[in-house]
């Protein structure tokens, strides 16, 4: 542990006021949006032979380190060292449109190593270039993005913005109108507009840059992360149809969760060449995991790390998976590794604060997400990862502060919705529930434990058909938890359709006696249902079976001795008409079968037997 001690941080946040915007809950519509279903319909893969692909590489990688955009030089260098060895290709010149300020440029590229925007800025102001202008632009966000990390904390990060946005959006746009701005400038503005919540005009902005250069990894990227749904993918015609828009498809089918189309558009860049690609290998783990099949996304993710055993960008997501798995030591073991590789990356701490969970020290887990933030505010997992702690400790207000703040960074992040759901729920709030769970089905129709609680919801708020509804759906996509049918069961009870209820409730039966099903708490309420429906059809050995078995749990006891004993007295008086009211009085043989007592006939008392006592140890001085 000790070497993990030091990342401790003083971790302090104020208490926040419960809201929710009623404006939100009046958008409740319908119970389920089926505008999200169905399937995606997609450009066919786009081909290029590899000496195309690492000549565009080779472009874009220039362009991008002479642009200080080290994130995506990063991510280029990685796939050109990955890429099969082939005949050696001219490797292009430098670019010269910016040699007559190389010196100025250079200088500006340092001060940017050193995050010192504001004197890079300076520096840049006067410069005529077109890199020199990009950069001038690009180290004036950064300064306002500084300046606005430092301010942040769980509960200001939605009022604290980027001051600089407004002067750098006029500023480019007039260089726009002019004619002057390439593929990376074009990037530039579009994330601006994305941060001034003009989505439309930021998406149009990103397809114009991605069409000057397709080859720019930065544009796709952002891109991705600013289409909503499917409608918003399909509408993006002028896309221009080249290699990279693989990766495009393979970014924004994961995070819509089309986890088939995801993995056929990483099969066609596999076959394209791209075999040992560790980009797409991750890209894999993080697919079978949004599938919850979490056996082969571990698997992945440890093939990964053994051919890179300093890759910090799937450890956040490992640890997830070794959570949910309760691998103690491997967590522990990933955990002291990641310390060892970087202490102060976000996915270190957040791999720290999931090692901490686990063990329950939950006080300790929200000081390492908290330090994730301070590294990084827009960080998703961190968010969602403190909501569920705080969830842990009860502290439902900040819990519910955490998930927003989720939500903004991503609004496509299931989680988040689902989180806030949930919280809403253990405060017994389930018209506002409601809302936060129509939401997270929105982003994942098919995953039956958001149509679920959706039901249960409507449920609580009295509305038993909209339920049954859900659950219907939820078996039809797949119940994951089964738990759908015994919910539709008894809501087909309520709504007094015996056919229904009796369809399911002998199904589920069947189900959890053929082992196909593990029995829930829920089980000894269908036996006790069977057993009255059989009864009242005069079918007493069906009856008789199921309510016996309503015997053998501790909720049902009562009601199924007094079935067994209707049973027999229909049996033994041969009337066949059913009394729910009506409870005879057993004979000795049925009483004594039913206490399971060899107890002479005297010590029985109303057909009881006297439990035995517990021996008194008031006087007994050992201490256990």
């Amino acid at each position: 542990m000790s070497l993990l001690s030091d990342l401790s941080m003083e971790a302090s946040v104020d208490p926040v006021i419960l809201t929710a915007s009623s404006a939100s809950l009046t958008s409740q519509n319908n119970d389920i949006d089926d505008s999200y279903y169905g399937d995606l319909t997609l450009d066919p893969p786009a081909t290029a032979s590899l000496d195309q692909v690492r000549a565009d590489l080779y472009r874009a990688n220039e362009g991008c380190q002479s642009r200080g955009l080290w994130e995506y030089s990063t991510w280029i260098s990685e796939q050109l060292v990955y890429l099969p060895k082939t005949n050696k290709i001219k490797i292009p010149d430098k670019n010269c449109t910016w040699n007559s300020d190389y010196d100025l440029i250079s200088f500006a590229l340092q001060l940017m190593h050193g995050q010192e925007y504001s004197r890079a800025v300076a520096i840049l102001k006067d410069t005529e270039t077109q890199n020199g202008r990009f950069l001038y632009y690009y180290c004036k966000y950064l300064s306002g993005e500084k300046s606005r990390v430092d301010k942040v904390d769980v509960q200001s990060r939605r009022e604290v913005k980027n001051v600089e946005l407004t002067e750098l959006r006029i500023g480019m746009e007039q260089l726009r109108q002019s004619n002057k701005l390439d593929t990376y400038g074009l990037w530039l503005l579009g994330v601006i507009l994305s941060k001034s919540d003009m989505m439309d005009r930021a998406i149009s902005t990103l397809v114009e840059s991605l069409n000057a250069d397709p080859s720019f990894w930065g544009s796709w990227k952002t891109l991705a992360k600013l289409i909503k749904n499917k409608n918003q993918l399909q509408t993006l015609s002028t896309l221009p149809h080249h290699w990279m828009k693989n990766f495009f498809y393979v970014e924004v089918c994961q995070e819509m969760y089309y986890a088939n189309d995801a993995l056929s558009f990483i099969q066609a860049l596999e076959d394209m060449g791209l075999t040992s690609n560790p980009y797409l290998l991750a890209k894999r783990a993080e697919v079978h995991y949004a599938l919850r099949e979490y056996d082969i996304a571990k698997d992945t993710c440890k093939e990964l790390l053994d051919k890179d055993p300093n890759r910090l960008d799937i450890v956040d997501m490992y640890s997830n998976i070794l959570y949910v798995k309760e691998d103690k030591a491997a967590l522990n073991y990933l955990a002291h590794r990641t310390v060892e590789v970087d202490k102060y990356r976000p996915e270190t701490c957040c791999v720290v604060g999931n090692f901490y969970s686990i063990y329950g020290n939950h006080d300790k887990a929200i000081t390492y997400f908290q330090r994730a933030l301070r590294l990084d505010p827009d960080y998703l997992s961190a968010w969602t990862l403190m909501g569920h702690e705080y969830v842990e400790l009860k502290n439902y207000n900040m819990a519910i502060e955490c998930y927003r703040n989720a939500i903004d960074v991503n609004p496509r992040d299931y989680r988040a919705w689902y989180g806030i759901g949930q919280t809403y729920e253990l405060l017994k709030m389930h018209a506002y529930c409601l809302y936060y769970y129509m939401e997270a089905q929105r982003l994942r129709p098919t995953d039956s434990r958001m149509i679920v609680a959706l039901g249960e919801s409507y449920e609580k708020l009295d509305q038993p058909a909209k339920a049954k509804k859900c659950y219907m759906r939820a078996l039809n996509v797949g119940d994951q938890e089964d738990i759908a049918m015994i919910r539709l069961a008894k809501v087909c009870e309520k709504l007094h359709d015996e056919e229904g209820a009796v369809r399911w409730y002998s199904k589920y039966v069947d189900m959890v006696n053929s082992a196909e099903m593990d029995p829930g708490d829920d089980i000894c309420f269908a036996y006790r249902y069977l057993a009255h429906y059989y009864l009242r059809n005069d079918r007493l050995s069906e009856a008789d079976v199921h309510a016996h078995k309503c015997c053998e749990f501790k909720e049902t006891k009562n009601d199924g001795k007094a079935l067994v004993r209707q049973i027999a007295a229909h049996r033994n008086s041969g009337s066949g008409v059913y009394n729910p009211r009506f409870t005879p009085k057993p004979n000795l043989r049925v009483k004594l079968a039913l206490s399971g007592s060899s107890n002479t006939p005297g010590s029985q008392k109303r057909g009881r037997t006297t439990p035995p006592q517990p021996p008194d140890h008031s006087d007994n001085d050992m201490s256990f």
